[in-house]
């Protein structure tokens, strides 16, 4: 097995997959080659492991406090708890069972709850009828089967290369780089050391969304919506965010682009951004909103209309709690997710042919 990494070289106006590097992990024998379709049943939806929970051990607790800043004073029945609400981790085969095709496309996606998922599916269909395609739904915090069960699914569908899509804002965050291990492609694990993928096809790992163009004019599509006035209005870029401080700082620099090519795009007289850090400690969190609250503050003070988007890839996630953060405020608020846009789909398959014919290009 050959896993390559497909990168991005430059923050702004690139192609979502133009390649910079590439990483190769070692090749290892697949013990599921010539299983059918896998090897958990699938239910008449094609899911698999659909509605399984975790199991949380002691061991698994320790693991998990060791590498998780949140769990550092939680017990294992809290930790339990908090892996309940997640949901399950399971694979979603997604095209028919009797299309084949050379090249099969495997989404990662931290799930988006049982109706949100739903819907994400339905978005994916256009691509589900063109190339063999799977969905490996959940945050691989204590597993990996699903990924491995999408793997299988795809070679047995005839796939002789995987394009797999990371269904996240960016790279800088603890999922990307807990998939980048189920990879091979990190060292060290970012939640749990679980089984790392094997399969005797060539795997390719395209980078998120992040800044680049198509998102930024689904940001200003989705700011046009709420606008009346651009030249008299703040439009606020709210952004889930990740953990550490480091990352954070790459993160608003990839939202200051996003932001800079909506205003350009749409004409606001002025923008600015904010990152949550939602899954940080409540201190670092609270911080964050207390700076977005005098931010439109400021604004209004300053004479302008408050518009306020997300970068957050469902309409399902933190919108809820943003709106209590914002409570007492004066704004609108556009709530939609990326994956609601025709654009995610344009990404998507854009992000997959550009990364063939990048490799197509190094192999010659």
């Amino acid at each position: 097995m050959r896993i390559v990494k497909m990168m991005r070289c430059q923050l702004v106006f690139v192609s979502i997959a133009l390649a910079c590097g590439f990483a190769v992990a070692e090749e290892a024998p697949n013990p599921h080659a010539g299983h059918a379709m896998g090897g958990a049943e699938m239910d008449e939806q094609g899911r698999r492991l659909y509605g399984q929970g975790h199991q949380v051990t002691d061991a698994a607790a320790d693991e998990l406090r060791g590498r998780i800043d949140q769990f550092a004073g939680a017990d294992t029945a809290m930790i339990q708890q908090v892996m309940d609400r997640m949901g399950s981790n399971y694979e979603w085969y997604i095209s028919d069972l009797q299309l084949r095709g050379d090249t099969g496309v495997l989404i990662l996606a931290h799930g988006f709850r049982a109706a949100g998922d739903d819907i994400f599916r339905q978005r994916l269909a256009p691509l589900a009828d063109q190339d063999p395609t799977a969905l490996a739904m959940g945050m691989s915090m204590m597993m990996s089967e699903h990924i491995q069960l999408a793997i299988n699914d795809l070679e047995a569908a005839g796939a002789k290369r995987i394009v797999v899509v990371p269904v996240v804002s960016n790279r800088y965050n603890s999922l990307m780089r807990q998939w980048e291990y189920i990879f091979g492609l990190n060292d060290e694990p970012a939640y749990m050391a679980v089984p790392r993928v094997e399969s005797k096809v060539e795997i390719f790992l395209t980078s998120p969304p992040a800044d680049a163009p198509l998102i930024a004019a689904t940001l200003a599509d989705y700011a046009r919506e709420i606008s009346t006035t651009p030249d008299n209005e703040f439009l606020l870029l709210v952004a889930h965010g990740p953990e550490s401080a480091a990352d954070n700082e790459i993160v608003l620099g990839m939202l200051s682009n996003l932001v800079g090519q909506v205003q350009e795009s749409v004409g606001f007289a002025a923008v600015g951004i904010v990152s949550l850090q939602d899954d940080s400690p409540k201190e670092v969190r609270a911080a964050n909103v207390a700076a977005m609250r005098k931010l439109i503050e400021q604004a209004e003070a300053d004479g302008y209309k408050v518009l306020v988007i997300t970068n957050l890839l469902s309409a399902r996630a933190v919108q809820a709690e943003l709106r209590r953060d914002l409570r007492g405020l004066n704004y609108t608020f556009n709530a939609k997710g990326i994956v609601q846009h025709d654009n995610f789909i344009r990404w998507i398959e854009a992000s997959v042919a550009d990364t063939l014919e990048l490799n197509s290009q190094s192999s010659l």
